[in-house]
């Protein structure tokens, strides 16, 4: 593993809040130098495992559905490198055949000062639980589907109308309505299908002007957020990269929302974009109350709302920032905050520069990957 873990104190390290009164839950433990992982009955009931399957970690990612576990080991090692909460949700099947949607948590465990020898966690079978949400989701997709099949109908049909008109404005509003009518389409086809695991959620890749995007992002900032002034430190040269045009629209939407939620009325919020020879940085700066540290390891996890009371956003579930994470970690990039230099704070995402291999991964291979 990295020498760069960094160290959390055992007897201040909790495992997270994460499950129902009278849920059955396992214990396991992973040795970070050996990958040698042990497990509690328990675990071994929920994973209908026979004895044997204890020895190492190879075993258990054997279970994980292959379109899961570059996701999984990614996060892992993340979680260890930053001394963060792991926390992550993957359909495994069974020796029998079940299959099965699994929450796992964990924390580092060190015995000597600034060397974690060991992650200790719990897993939790929540395949029903999965089974409701995605019922729930079946539901919505269904009561959405006329009024949205609706406007896109009229949508479409103005801006054939006013395509031979001088003014061009109305088409190219339009025109936005048209593609974020797609945008909501889609999403809610990804979290419809979201239980199957041998489908991995599919990116429509292409290249395409990030620098167009950041500016065609800012104009519907400026029309929905007056009081905020965006403002962008760059040139217009074209940056171009590959990814999910509309992916990375939705990441820009939710930085740009954050940054207008939790900085005052008549700030400037700006955004700039640094290439290096591996990677494109794009950062958004505001001038709000910054991030303290109780937050700032938390941030980009799943239900993670600011501790400060006076700042929370009453109607926020806190997951805003964990799909900014899954999108750009699903374009091979990195995400990260911090405290500006001035004031306020920047958020960061990064997307490579040259297209990465795609690849299944056994449990042999994932060993190789956690070394």
């Amino acid at each position: 593993m990295n020498r760069g873990i960094r160290n959390i104190d055992s007897r201040r390290s909790t495992l997270p809040e994460y499950t129902t009164s009278g849920a059955c839950i396992g214990n396991w433990k992973i040795q970070l130098r050996s990958n040698k992982l042990s497990i509690c009955p328990r675990m071994r009931k929920i994973l209908e495992l026979e004895k044997g399957y204890d020895d190492h970690i190879n075993d258990f990612f054997d279970l994980v559905k292959p379109g899961q576990l570059n996701q999984l080991i990614h996060d892992f090692k993340i979680a260890c490198f930053n001394g963060a909460k792991f926390e992550k949700r993957v359909q495994v099947e069974t020796p029998r055949g079940t299959e099965k949607w699994v929450q796992l948590t964990g924390v580092l465990y060190s015995r000597r000062w600034g060397t974690p020898e060991q992650m200790i966690g719990t897993i939790e079978d929540v395949t029903q639980k999965v089974n409701e949400e995605c019922l729930g989701m079946a539901i919505v997709n269904h009561e959405l589907r006329a009024p949205l099949t609706i406007i896109k109908l009229n949508t479409q049909s103005l801006i054939n109308h006013l395509g031979h008109s001088i003014n061009k404005q109305p088409v190219k509003l339009l025109n936005i309505v048209d593609q974020h009518i797609n945008g909501i389409t889609r999403l809610m086809e990804e979290y419809l299908s979201a239980s199957d695991g041998d489908k991995p959620e599919q990116l429509n890749f292409c290249l395409f002007d990030l620098n167009s995007v950041i500016d065609n992002v800012m104009g519907e900032m400026r029309i929905l957020y007056t009081g905020h002034r965006f403002c962008k430190n760059t040139n217009n040269d074209a940056v171009m990269v590959r990814g999910d045009k509309y992916k990375i629209m939705q990441v820009l939407i939710n930085y740009f929302t954050n940054a207008a939620k939790f900085s005052p009325q008549c700030s400037h919020i700006t955004v700039s974009i640094n290439r290096t020879d591996t990677d494109v940085e794009v950062a958004v700066h505001d001038q709000g109350i910054g991030i303290n540290q109780e937050d700032g390891r938390q941030l980009f996890q799943k239900f993670c709302q600011s501790s400060q009371k006076s700042v929370r956003q009453k109607n926020s579930k806190g997951l805003g920032l964990y799909i900014v994470k899954n999108i750009i970690q699903k374009h091979g990039g990195t995400v990260r905050a911090e405290n500006g230099q001035n004031g306020g704070a920047v958020f960061y995402f990064s997307l490579p520069n040259i297209e990465q291999s795609k690849f299944n991964t056994t449990g042999q291979e994932a060993v190789k990957l956690m070394a």
